[in-house]
């Protein structure tokens, strides 16, 4: 086979600088036009400028078709085209040009187009590895507040149980049942708060939300309810007269009026030594902590986690809020007169809608830190893919933009 050639059968020969995404495909041909099959067999495609190889990939030929895409960041100029492929080379007569046209930015050389890239993959392991120091030092703070709290508990705990036995040393020996179960409760109640926080924390991981969420309930129920708790304890175990049961109507009215001052005496006694209000600030603190409500993203999708229960078991799962716009395109169908949509940037600048197919549907859109809703109206009934991409153009051309239909 002395002549090779090569016929397009997708794509064009005029290329946008920063398209990566459309296919080009062309069939192998002999010098009569009769297909040439070298199916499964790879392919080496290369451009060359006037001053040799610029850019290589390799497909693998389906029948005797062979398809690829660019990278996205070439610069601008004419290329030959050149498959190498079971020793031949189409075409033969090299002549295939293929032209890449300036995109939204504009990329001189390829070390600037390769510079670019490698700063995009720096930016992204520095974002990456901030994140995983926060979140290292966020288990930290809520480790040490978990033992300050569990400590604080302990010592009211144990407030309670020495100020309770000084009010019951004037109660005859059957009250003694009351201090044991002053006792007891306290120690219980300790004891829950410490295992559900310890739990909490040794779940950090894929039940983490769910643990700490508990925390955070379980400590104010305990902190609201310890108090009213041990005074009702008091008020209940209370001495009986001898030979008669155990009622609501047995009591001395000696021990009765014991009682009543006790309940009173212990709320003056544990009021300055265990402040709700100072208890309540702390666990607020926790919670605060406990729940930063921070968005997350992987890949492209925005997310935070939800916490739901499926078959008894609580589970977390991430929920979609958003698409993340890098230097690159997010696709969207439209079928309408009409498209809304909402954003939020990481910085105030300037973001391109457009269409690939319609010229007059293109706009500049002005973003800004926070999130804003915006309607386009195309005048128009439009169907099709549109694009947003992040990568801005100078001022002087969105305003040439702003004249031509915005």
């Amino acid at each position: 086979m002395d002549t090779t050639n090569l016929r397009q059968i997708e794509g064009g020969t005029v290329i946008k600088q920063a398209d990566r995404s459309s296919i080009l495909s062309f069939i192998l041909q002999d010098a009569k036009g009769r297909e040439v099959k070298l199916d499964g067999q790879a392919a080496q495609v290369a451009l060359y400028t006037n001053i040799g190889k610029y850019w290589e990939t390799t497909s693998t030929v389906k029948g005797a078709e062979v398809s690829f895409s660019l990278p996205g960041n070439l610069a601008v100029d004419d290329y030959l085209l050149d498959i190498s492929v079971g020793g031949y080379v189409f075409p033969s007569d090299r002549d295939l040009i293929i032209k890449v046209t300036q995109g939204f930015r504009n990329l001189p050389d390829k070390e600037t187009a390769e510079r670019s890239e490698r700063t995009l993959e720096e930016i992204t392991a520095d974002v990456q590895k901030q994140a995983d120091e926060k979140l290292k030092q966020t288990i930290t703070i809520i480790t040490k507040k978990k033992d300050t709290f569990t400590s604080y508990v302990d010592t009211k705990t144990s407030e309670v149980s020495s100020t309770g036995d000084k009010y019951l040393k004037d109660i005859e020996a059957t009250t003694s049942q009351a201090k044991t179960g002053i006792i007891e409760v306290a120690k219980l109640e300790g004891d829950k708060l410490t295992a559900s926080s310890t739990e909490a924390i040794s779940l950090i991981g894929s039940k983490k939300d769910q643990a700490l969420k508990e925390i955070g309930s379980k400590a104010k129920t305990i902190a609201d309810t310890v108090k009213s708790d041990v005074a009702s304890l008091l008020k209940d175990y209370v001495g009986k007269e001898p030979g008669k049961g155990l009622s609501d109507n047995n009591f001395s009215d000696r021990y009765k009026s014991k009682l009543d001052n006790l309940d009173t005496d212990i709320d003056k006694k544990l009021e300055p030594k265990a402040d709700k209000t100072m208890l309540d600030d702390d666990v607020q603190k926790l919670k605060d902590l406990i729940f930063d409500s921070e968005t997350k993203y992987q890949g492209d999708m925005i997310y935070t986690l939800d916490s739901v229960i499926e078959n008894g078991e609580v589970k977390v799962k991430a929920k979609e809020i958003g698409k993340l716009v890098a230097n690159d395109f997010l696709r969207v169908n439209v079928d309408s007169d009409k498209y809304k949509f909402r954003i939020k940037s990481t910085s105030q600048g300037v973001i391109l809608f457009y269409s690939m197919t319609d010229d007059a549907l293109r706009y500049a859109i002005h973003v800004f830190p926070q999130i804003k809703d915006y309607e386009i109206d195309f005048g128009k009934k439009v169907t099709g893919e549109m694009i947003f991409t992040s990568v801005t153009m100078p001022e002087d051309k969105v305003s040439v933009i702003r004249e031509e239909g915005l």
